[in-house]
């Protein structure tokens, strides 16, 4: 780590010896929040208005709807596999359930690493309210994103490190681009953190607080390996236990995939030269795009609903198909099994609900299957996975 380009760092430059003798920098950031909180946020207050506008059409339609789940369900998904892509991860949207419906025959680590994203955020979202932001919640996401995938041997899952990690380099840390805080350091930059997640009576905009507890969580990058799909699981869980949203709708790692080297330069910028007011402004940019997708997305959603369920009126379909759509909807892959077990129906019954739907252009089959048939709904998950 180059230690000339931190010419106004916002933390300390520590000095360490590799185990190969050599004498390397590390970073400590100081406590949240930034001294010079004010003067970022009064540039972007405009911004901070948008993003704050967009957020709460984002909630207005999360209540309209009849069952959020079949909003929720999609885009969980669609943000468990951008932000697994960040990382280098290849799996699709539809990899992912496919994988979750058992029709792969055998799916690689990168889709797995997607299912336990999905996995992780639905444990937090369950617990978040009656445990809070705490070291352990930390914890428990990280040893369910690295459960059974290529991070889990040398990963520690669901540990604080407590070797000196470092980004870029290789495996030498005298070449890194940058290096967190070193393990002794941990606790300490670990509870300053959590201290201004949980301190009472907070004055400063969540949106705002998002945007610093995300960079703080970035640098002091805790764990071997998964340190950016934990921190980007927070933003999320963050909403819900503030209750700035009444559901989980609002993921932004598809804009920080879109501008991912922007995303990691402007991390960067902060530790090195203070840039909390162009970091912030790119966060709550990130807010307001998405939010307006998700908007979007939602009317988009209810609409292809509203055809499908005419499509069933036309046709004159029986009761049983609109249930089965219904399922459809919600799981994306369904098989006659499932519709025979979900809605009590016989097997046939099941099989003749399915062709229905697949006449109709609702459902097609899909080409691979480990056992009996399975349908996609293809129109919703291609509208879902828009981008993805």
């Amino acid at each position: 780590m180059d230690e000339a380009s931190f010419d106004e760092p916002t933390g300390r430059l520590l000095e360490r010896i590799s185990p190969s003798g050599q004498h390397y920098h590390a970073f400590f950031p100081d406590p949240l929040p930034p001294p010079s909180e004010n003067e970022a946020i009064v540039p972007s207050l405009k911004l901070l208005a948008d993003a704050n506008h967009a957020l709460g059409q984002l909630d207005q339609v999360g209540q309209m709807l009849p069952d959020p789940d079949l909003l929720v369900r999609p885009y969980i998904r669609r943000e468990a596999v951008l932000s697994s892509r960040i990382e280098g991860t290849k799996a699709s949207f539809a990899d992912l359930v496919a994988y979750e419906a058992g029709d792969l025959p055998g799916p690689d680590g990168d889709t797995r690493e997607v299912y336990n994203y999905v996995d992780a955020l639905n444990h937090g979202l369950r617990t978040i309210e009656a445990s809070g932001i705490t070291p352990d919640l930390v914890r428990q996401l990280h040893r369910q994103l690295l459960s059974g995938v290529r991070g889990e041997r040398f990963g520690t899952p669901g540990e604080f490190r407590t070797i000196q990690n470092h980004i870029g380099g290789g495996q030498d840390v005298t070449q890194a681009s940058f290096v967190p805080p070193p393990p002794s350091e941990l606790p300490q930059a670990l509870n300053d953190l959590f201290a201004y997640i949980d301190r009472p009576d907070s004055t400063t905009p969540i949106l705002v607080e998002l945007a610093w507890v995300h960079y703080q969580f970035e640098t002091i990058h805790p764990f071997i390996d998964g340190n950016g799909r934990v921190g980007r699981l927070l933003i999320p869980l963050m909403l819900a236990h503030r209750r700035k949203l009444s559901h989980p709708l609002l993921y932004l790692s598809p804009f920080f995939e879109a501008h991912r080297s922007e995303y990691y330069d402007l991390l960067f910028a902060v530790s090195a030269r203070g840039r909390w007011e162009q970091w912030l402004r790119f966060f709550l940019e990130a807010v307001n795009t998405q939010a307006g997708e998700g908007v979007a997305l939602a009317r988009d959603a209810l609409a292809l609903f509203q055809d499908w369920q005419q499509r069933l009126l036309q046709d004159s379909a029986p009761a049983n198909a609109t249930r089965t759509m219904d399922l459809v909807k919600y799981h994306l892959v369904v098989d006659p099994k499932m519709v025979e077990t979900r809605l009590g129906v016989s097997t046939q019954t099941a099989y003749n609900q399915l062709r229905t739907l697949e006449r109709l252009g609702i459902i097609s089959e899909l080409p691979v299957r480990r056992h009996g048939r399975a349908y996609i709904a293809h129109e919703l998950l291609n509208l879902v996975s828009a981008g993805s």
